[in-house]
């Protein structure tokens, strides 16, 4: 549901790049039955899951601050709990680079954090040691305008964990902006 506002906006065959798609469940399966859609996600095991149920789909196995993708390559990018995985002084250029990607006028759909968290390791989420690291929504507003982005809503997102997993409710930020044709 939390693509719809971007799925509206594009044409058939637009090309979207799905940062940190995971297992590809469910949004990049349900982007790829109308989007041209690049996935990438530096998990070797969520890319070979990937890959098992999503054929079609072209999936890169890679961290997304060390590859490079044509400028104007895409007319969307999807990023949904993936940002608060990159070290927090890194975000600015991770937004500076999804605008560098995007066609002009193209959709950029994240979620972010609320409030700002200093970096720290999780030991044991879901059985993985996780890293984490954000900065709070009013400084991903100013970010989002610094590297040439018009933020068109913001409206909030659950946990994203599936419905197996036992987790406490809790919401993100999901931000819905679009490039600054020119920029």
């Amino acid at each position: 549901r939390e693509a719809h506002q971007l799925m509206a906006r594009l044409p058939d065959r637009a090309n979207i790049l799905d940062i940190g798609c995971g297992s590809g469940k469910p949004l990049t399966v349900s982007l790829a039955h109308r989007f041209n859609v690049t996935g990438i996600d530096i998990s070797a095991e969520q890319i070979r899951l990937a890959r098992s149920i999503n054929p079609t789909v072209d999936f890169i196995e890679a961290d997304i601050m060390s590859i490079e993708f044509e400028r104007a390559s895409f007319d969307a990018v999807v990023s949904l709990y993936t940002i608060f995985h990159i070290p927090r002084e890194e975000h600015e250029e991770f937004f500076w680079r999804i605008g560098h990607w995007l066609i002009p006028t193209g959709y950029l759909l994240a979620s972010v954090a609320t409030h700002e968290e200093a970096p720290y390791l999780e030991d044991n989420f879901f059985g993985v040691r996780m890293y984490w690291s954000s900065w709070g929504l009013d400084y991903y507003r100013d970010m989002l305008a610094r590297v040439g982005f018009d933020v068109l809503s913001v409206t909030t997102t659950g946990h994203g964990y599936g419905t197996s997993q036992a987790a406490e409710a809790e919401t993100h930020p999901l931000i819905f902006a679009q490039r600054k044709n020119g920029t």
